[in-house]
């Protein structure tokens, strides 16, 4: 009898206070929406993490003069969706638990995947684009993100790994600090779409007899289009329309690319043997590391070197009849007195070979 007093009392009252009551729910209920969204924006500002924990200071400040320095880090390091939202905050405070509850300096694992389908929310069209041209070099993303090369399934970080994070021992040629040693460098290739080079070298020229690509020159780039080098007139076109490639005048087209990965090197990140007993398996090895895990080809290959040389003498071994050894002696009277080979000569006679010179008369 007494519970059923108290139960209508309760409902008189409620029945009695039920405006009030419903404004105070609703007040609350806004006030925990913006409470939320503060902490959350709080929370996902990239200065909440990079000024308040010294671990990631470094991060922060690569972050800070990156290309993307208006994206948000948790636009990349977040999945996509509710769902990916959801397990990043879980996964951030974990390691924040980690981190607070560490006596010892904390060494937790600051390694962070980026997946693909973070890139190509924005970057989507990338992918369908016809070839560009970057740093003379033909390129198409469809060929190396859509389809395995060499075996090996390759992800957007394969090659922009330093996008916001650099690395200063594999510095891609358009890393914005280049420009400290090189001011004249056009400003439009820096820090846009940073490369690691070395990636593309490693894949190109590893394991190749020949010392010459895998793909060959021409699918990367054409002949040169510089044709005036030491005062000659060279130009690469009439010589590869002859039939000539590209080893029959460049030597050392790479270097460090017959390098083998030492076993060794697997314990800096691998303390269980049976991960290690996997080093023979070419497939696990890259598709784990590469495909599933967005590790860098740096990080454990050598750094790979593609930068040709010219064999010596090489104009000799063609043309060592055009040019006499003795004509600076036979024309010992005519440079004297200031002559130019015009005067005497056609000046097609020099030209086909040598580029304009210009002289205290005329040129050449």
């Amino acid at each position: 009898m007494d519970k059923i007093s108290l139960k209508a009392a309760v409902k008189s009252w409620l029945h009695r206070y039920k405006v009030p009551l419903a404004i105070v729910f609703i007040v609350l209920i806004l006030a925990s929406v913006v409470i939320t969204e503060k902490v959350l924006d709080i929370s996902e500002n990239p200065a909440f993490c990079g000024k308040n924990c010294h671990i990631m200071r470094p991060y922060y400040d690569s972050w800070k003069t990156s290309s993307h320095s208006d994206v948000r880090c948790v636009e990349c390091h977040y999945e996509p969706g509710l769902v990916g939202h959801i397990k990043g905050k879980i996964n951030g405070l974990m390691q924040f638990y980690s981190y607070e509850t560490t006596v010892e300096e904390y060494s937790g694992n600051l390694y962070a995947r980026v997946m693909d389908k973070n890139c190509l929310l924005c970057h989507e069209q990338r992918i369908f684009s016809s070839s560009i041209q970057y740093l003379g070099v033909n390129f198409t993303h469809k060929n190396h993100l859509l389809e395995p090369k060499r075996g090996i399934g390759l992800t957007c970080t394969s090659c922009h790994s330093m996008l916001v994070i650099g690395m200063s021992e594999h510095r891609s040629v358009t890393d914005p600090s280049c420009s400290q040693c090189h001011p004249n460098i056009v400003q439009s290739d820096i820090g846009h779409i940073v490369v690691t080079t070395a990636t593309c070298f490693t894949c190109h020229f590893r394991d190749v007899k020949g010392n010459t690509s895998i793909s060959g020159c021409p699918s990367c780039h054409g002949p040169p289009k510089q044709t005036h080098k030491n005062y000659t007139n060279f130009n690469h076109t009439t010589h590869i329309d002859r039939g000539y490639d590209c080893l029959t005048c460049h030597t050392e087209l790479s270097t460090g690319a017959s390098d083998i990965v030492p076993k060794n090197k697997c314990y800096s990140c691998h303390n269980v043997r049976e991960r290690v007993d996997k080093y023979d398996d070419f497939d696990f090895v890259h598709k784990n590391h590469v495909t599933n895990n967005k590790i860098a080809c740096y990080q454990c290959h050598s750094n790979v070197k593609h930068e040709p040389k010219i064999k010596p003498n090489l104009c000799a071994t063609c043309h060592s009849n055009e040019h006499p050894k003795d004509w600076l002696t036979t024309h010992k009277k005519e440079v004297l007195i200031g002559k130019v080979c015009s005067d005497c000569h056609q000046p097609k006679f020099c030209s086909d070979c040598h580029a304009e010179i210009v002289t205290g008369r005329k040129k050449i």
